[in-house]
């Protein structure tokens, strides 16, 4: 019997896999509700690293925003400055991302049907056809993860994004993070210029949290860290969306495997999920490949992805619970101390979004070597 591929959710990690599988000559069909590829996207940050960008080998060169070479961290009343000589990250505009990977995908033999929505039911009659590989990449509110009984995500982050026009930007290269446990309850704000006069700014509160996203957003607007930002600047849209904090414990059941925010392949210190998702789909094509090519079993998904990635996942997730168990003032003490240690001049020289170990590698080495 021939296989074949199906995959619920025409984002870019979906497209990423559907491209890779064929370009190994694999019959792959991706399907999504939404009438255009870039539907959707807009409503998470593009902020990407470059070094992240081109290990996942996504074609972003015609998305580009803005180029980012450092951050701002605020807290209370300390700020902390990280700069580095270079590029370090791209700002990206996500459906134009997301229509390039489509336009790939269908370039290398995959097909792609937008505007057909799969319901529970339509799942579980996908995946009775035992020829048929049924991969969910259908987001952190995954239909295919629910109907199959996968673990649950045990955490989300909650967020709301508007872009604001004519707003004061005193540099365009530099992204501003505000910590205050008292407002983004587990999370953090952010200020992300796209242009000299255009800016994002956006919040993330803990799902956990006994509010929603856009209240806290209005919070976080009011509490004066960015009056002179936004004086005389213009809203021009806004968006709420959901993000998975931590993996499943699951993401392979027979022939259903998850993939990108349906598995929680989502960095928790940021809820950047696009790098990590691009990287675990290359696993996935890999496994799928050799599933129906050599007769592998697809359980080596799970084992492949976990080995290659999972620890720097947990890590960032450490790293997360470390950061929103602080209050205000324990956030003032540590830039403080990070300012007395150079901290934010080793950030820049060897920061890393996307691997802290590598980051912690860099950070002992440079000690033993004084």
């Amino acid at each position: 019997m021939d296989k074949h591929v199906t995959i619920i959710g025409a984002g870019v990690i979906g497209l990423t896999l559907a491209k890779e599988l064929a370009i190994n000559g694999i019959d792959v069909e991706v399907y999504d509700s939404k009438k255009t590829a870039s539907e959707g996207q807009a409503k998470a940050s593009g902020i990407l690293s470059i070094t992240g960008l081109k290990s996942a080998g996504l074609p972003y060169k015609k998305s580009i925003i803005n180029t980012l070479n450092g951050a701002v961290l605020h807290a209370g009343r300390e700020t902390l400055k990280i700069r580095s000589s270079t590029a370090m990250a791209y700002v990206v505009d996500r459906g134009l991302l997301a229509e390039s990977c489509m336009g790939i995908a269908k370039d290398a033999g995959a097909t792609v049907t937008l505007g057909k929505r799969f319901s529970k039911d339509d799942v579980l009659r996908a995946a009775e056809d035992k020829g048929n590989i049924l991969v969910g990449a259908d987001g952190a509110v995954s239909t295919v993860a629910s109907a199959f009984g996968f673990p649950s995500i045990d955490e989300y982050v909650l967020t709301y994004k508007a872009e604001y026009e004519r707003a004061n930007i005193d540099g365009k290269s530099a992204v501003n993070l505000f910590f205050s446990n008292e407002i983004s309850n587990g999370f953090f704000g952010w200020a992300v210029p796209h242009s000299s006069q255009r800016i994002e700014i956006g919040l993330g509160i803990s799902g956990r949290a006994r509010a929603n996203s856009y209240t806290a957003f209005k919070r976080f607007l009011g509490d004066g860290s960015l009056n002179y930002m936004l004086e005389g600047s213009r809203k021009v849209n806004g968006y709420a969306s959901v993000i998975p904090l931590g993996c499943r414990k699951v993401t392979a059941k027979g022939n259903v495997l998850l993939v990108g925010d349906a598995a929680g392949q989502v960095k928790s210190t940021t809820g950047g999920g696009i790098i990590f998702g691009s990287l675990c789909a290359k696993v996935l094509a890999r496994s799928i490949t050799n599933n129906i090519k050599r007769g592998s079993p697809l359980s080596l998904y799970e084992r492949e992805w976990r080995k290659k990635y999972g620890a720097e996942l947990k890590l960032h997730s450490i790293l997360h619970s470390y950061y929103s168990s602080l209050d205000t003032k324990s956030f003032e003490i540590l830039f403080k101390l990070s300012k007395m240690f150079g901290t934010g001049e080793f950030l820049g020289k060897y920061g890393d979004m996307d691997r802290p170990s590598l980051m912690l590698k860099r950070f002992f080495l440079r000690g033993l070597a004084k």
